[in-house]
């Protein structure tokens, strides 16, 4: 708004002083308190961590959620879905902080491997990945080589194939596995370790 006054004059000490022109101006400017209208979800830690399968990973799952000019957005309620078999989030939403972020919990699902998760507000959504690793060693079974028939001191024809795996049946690779022999018999190796 612009106000203008032109030949105002008045008496200073008996003489006429020429004030000429004066301006006041208001400026209106945008209203800054307008809502925000979130647009981008955008991982900033968390991604692509290793862990234990059946448990949490190290770093929670945080992501930034900005408008179209990369302004961080309040309030906006952000869902975090772990694929099938995946795991669970410590909570299936989240809500944006003053600084746009949010963050939850990543339990890794029980297979090893790739795992990954979907974290999306409205349409727009960015995938979380992580890679699960075998718990400790549990169980080891037969694979081949069981019941073969051979003339005394002579080798067999086929190995002796074990194999180890963790509680949830994730192969474990590392592990030294003991060989003995119950009739007297001759092993190529009495150890041998788990490959992958």
């Amino acid at each position: 708004m612009l106000r203008s006054t032109r030949g105002i004059r008045r008496f200073i000490a008996g003489r006429v002083v020429g004030v000429g022109m004066s301006a006041v101006v208001a400026a209106c400017g945008k209203d800054s308190t307008a809502p925000l209208t979130p647009s981008l979800v955008t991982v900033t830690s968390g991604a692509n961590q290793s862990g234990t399968v059946n448990a949490e990973l190290t770093q929670p799952i945080a992501v930034l959620v900005t408008d179209a000019s990369g302004h961080p957005v309040s309030g906006v309620t952000v869902t975090f879905t772990p694929n099938a078999g995946a795991g669970t989030a410590s909570a299936a939403q989240a809500t944006t902080d003053n600084g746009g972020l949010a963050q939850v919990n990543w339990k890794l699902g029980t297979v090893a491997g790739l795992d990954s998760m979907t974290v999306s507000i409205g349409s727009e959504s960015a995938i979380v990945t992580a890679i699960g690793t075998a718990d400790v060693a549990a169980q080891i079974a037969i694979v081949s080589g069981n019941s073969q028939a051979a003339p005394a001191d002579s080798t067999l024809a086929a190995p002796l194939t074990v194999k180890v795996t963790d509680q949830y049946g994730n192969p474990v690779s590392g592990v030294t596995v003991n060989w003995s022999s119950d009739d007297g018999g001759v092993l190529a190796n009495n150890t041998t370790v788990t490959d992958a």
